[in-house]
């Protein structure tokens, strides 16, 4: 279903190519609401390349639950990727527990990678330098200490470095979003809304540039660090996961789709919205 607002379409998975790990934790959880519901919520938000696969921005745990039951297609919403008004790009923290001291010493301990004494001031989300000597991501301690991890090499040595970092926790990630202003008073008040976290990782922002390039050289970036906002994204669209059925073609299943949304209201938000709850 395509309009002037939205194109959602119903894609091959093995035409989608991930940009990112998938958190298992996410995914397995995911697999039984499946099967439970029977109904795919949200779609998978990719962006069409030159080669006539797709690019997967947002829902790569949604789009591994459906690799894992088998399933051959998936709902997808694509987006202008070269649209700066459908989507910007920026990251996500990570949040866990951990031994401090054997957390820093595990980074440490990476070819390559050393550690530098921070301060709040230099906690927030920065670009990626693609080659040279630069900041990897910044660890930032319940009790207030910060360590910048620098490293060298190009960008992937440098996203190999960052999977070998979130590999430490990766069973345990929470998400979240660094606070506008960075300061002590802010990274302790998010530090209070997760009162099991001890340690906190800012990530650096990827560019359309560096995904796309990570894409074509087959590397994933660690699962949870990405993050893209999109304007007018397709939310509780509900579709039932017989839609998906492999005996009939893409074509037939995006008729089926067409026929499903005809008759379904939705309405646009234009402006970002404050809700008190």
């Amino acid at each position: 279903m395509q309009n002037d607002i939205f194109n959602l379409q119903i894609l091959p998975v093995d035409e989608i190519l991930p940009h990112e790990e998938f958190d298992v934790n996410r995914a397995l959880p995911l697999i039984e609401q499946l099967k439970k519901e029977k109904v795919l919520v949200n779609p998978v938000l990719v962006a069409s390349l030159d080669d006539g696969k797709y690019l997967q921005l947002d829902g790569m745990n949604r789009l591994s639950a459906f690799k894992m039951m088998g399933m051959k297609s998936v709902l997808t919403q694509i987006i202008d990727y070269n649209s700066q008004d459908e989507v910007e790009l920026a990251s996500w923290v990570h949040l866990f527990d951990a031994d401090k001291d054997k957390f820093i010493k595990f980074v440490k301990d990476i070819p390559g990678v050393y550690l530098e004494q921070g301060g709040s001031d230099r906690v927030g989300n920065r670009y990626l330098k693609e080659e040279g000597t630069a900041r990897l991501c910044t660890i930032v301690c319940k009790e207030g200490d910060v360590k910048l991890v620098v490293t060298s090499g190009d960008l992937f040595e440098k996203i190999e470095k960052l999977n070998k970092i979130v590999s430490f926790y990766s069973d345990r990630i929470t998400r979240d979003v660094l606070p506008r202003f960075s300061r002590m008073e802010q990274l302790k008040l998010l530090f209070s809304e997760h009162p099991q976290k001890n340690i906190l990782m800012v990530f650096p922002t990827f560019t359309r540039h560096q995904i796309i390039k990570v894409v074509a050289q087959k590397k994933l970036i660690p699962a949870g660090i990405s993050r893209h906002l999109f304007n007018r994204r397709c939310l509780n669209v509900r579709v039932p996961l017989s839609l998906f059925d492999e005996k009939k073609s893409i074509e037939e299943q995006n008729k089926m789709l067409e026929e499903f949304t005809l008759n379904r209201s939705y309405r646009v938000y234009e402006e970002p919205t404050v809700y008190f709850e």
